[in-house]
């Protein structure tokens, strides 16, 4: 079984979707060819994988077994993917720009969106969330426009799933410095606002002090009013939080972390946080002050990393310390959040990878333990564990796309 703050080895930067070694010399494998050189294989299963180093006394070693991975097809380099009201298809997101609908067993042949004309989808740029209403009549996009900056947009969906891209309005356009550190996940509450995960604005050690700067909405949790346009902050000091999940009002993230940490971190009473008004956005990832600091949570970045001292000219005296944070080595160098199973073996169980490591955990969500359970190893490079219908999906930038089961 693997516990948190596992002292492993010391590790280099992992730029999530970057093709890099790992801190153990690893190399992270390339990319694997785009759906239609796939067609002709078998899929791909992968039975559950205890740890091998626990004995066979403990028998919380091997609860889970009955898991497995089941392929159920491929994309180019998916990221994300979401389901809607009233429709049975499951819709993926391509990095690339396109969104595909993968209905019972089978991709539909056409993607239901293509906006590769707004996006260019190399490294952590592109094409990146996707939610819908709760009605299901509108989706809602997370990409980097071509200028490389954050843009979030809305566009009807046909009662067939078919997306109107005549209809696609941009409600966000948050300036980004740098090419990295994009996050690009999207939640919708039940209320019916957005919820917006931002990166740090990129580089690496939070070179221009954003993560903490209440001028900034980089390194944030946003709320987003799709009608009004209003952005509140609900969250600070974040570096990356590449994926996340709403479960139970409490928001997962998976914080993709520096030189020796990757961090997941839970927001909790979301429905109920005030958080800190914005009158706008504008400069680099708005450089409108807040007008109030009203019940913001301060994760830590980077005056922290985890519980270690990062930046010393950033100050977080209440910061709050990740739930788990694991050290760079044998289990990885890159988190891949991360999804609340709601059914099977893994119920209520919030499920993580690394792209590094191409490991697979779960940790239990009803208590404050930091205890990691591992359940698959060597998946080519996941970049996402998501929910859709009910149902875990485990993404690799390769292009296969697992189905959990059990």
């Amino acid at each position: 079984m693997v516990r948190s703050l596992r002292i492993l080895c010391s590790a280099l930067l992992a730029v999530l979707l970057g093709a890099i070694a790992a801190c153990d010399s690893r190399q992270v494998k390339a990319p694997s060819p785009i759906a239609g050189d796939e067609t002709s294989k078998e899929p791909e299963i992968f039975a559950a994988q205890p740890d091998d180093s626990i004995t066979k006394d403990d028998p919380s070693a091997y609860a889970f077994t009955a898991l497995s991975l089941v392929e159920v097809g491929a994309i180019d380099q998916p990221v994300d993917a979401a389901s809607r009201t009233g429709d049975d298809g499951v819709y993926f997101v391509s990095r690339t720009g396109t969104i595909h609908r993968l209905v019972g067993e089978a991709f539909e042949t056409d993607p239901v969106l293509d906006i590769s004309d707004l996006t260019e989808g190399d490294g952590e740029r592109g094409l990146l969330g996707l939610a819908f209403s709760n009605n299901g009549a509108t989706a809602y996009l997370n990409y980097t426009n071509l200028d490389g900056d954050t843009t979030v947009a809305s566009l009807a969906v046909t009662p067939t799933g078919q997306f109107n891209r005549t209809t696609l309005r941009k409600l966000l356009v948050v300036d980004q410095p740098f090419r990295n550190h994009n996050a690009g996940d999207i939640v919708v509450e039940p209320g019916g606002t957005l919820l917006i995960p931002m990166g740090d604005g990129g580089s690496a050690d939070d070179p221009q002090r954003l993560a903490l700067d209440d001028r900034s909405m980089l390194g944030k949790v946003l709320r987003l009013d799709p009608q009004s346009g209003e952005v509140t902050v609900l969250a600070k000091g974040l570096r990356n939080p590449w994926r996340v999940d709403l479960f139970e009002d409490r928001l997962w993230l998976a914080d993709v972390g520096q030189n020796k940490f990757e961090e997941i971190s839970v927001l909790e009473n979301v429905s109920t946080r005030i958080g800190s008004p914005f009158k706008g956005a504008s400069g680099v990832g708005s450089s409108t002050k807040a007008t109030a600091k009203t019940s913001v949570v301060d994760f830590g970045w980077s005056a922290y990393e985890a519980d270690m001292r990062f930046n010393k000219d950033q100050s977080s005296p209440s910061h709050t310390p990740p739930l788990i944070a694991y050290r760079h080595g044998e289990n990885g160098c890159s988190i891949s959040g991360g999804a609340v199973a709601m059914r099977g073996e893994l119920r209520d169980r919030y499920i993580f990878a690394d792209y590094c490591s191409g490991r697979v955990w779960s940790v239990a969500t009803d208590s404050s333990s930091a205890e990691m359970q591992l359940h698959f190893v060597d998946l080519d490079s996941p970049t996402a564990v998501v929910r859709a219908h009910d149902g875990i999906f485990v993404l690799s930038i390769g292009g296969k796309i697992w189905r959990l089961n059990g």
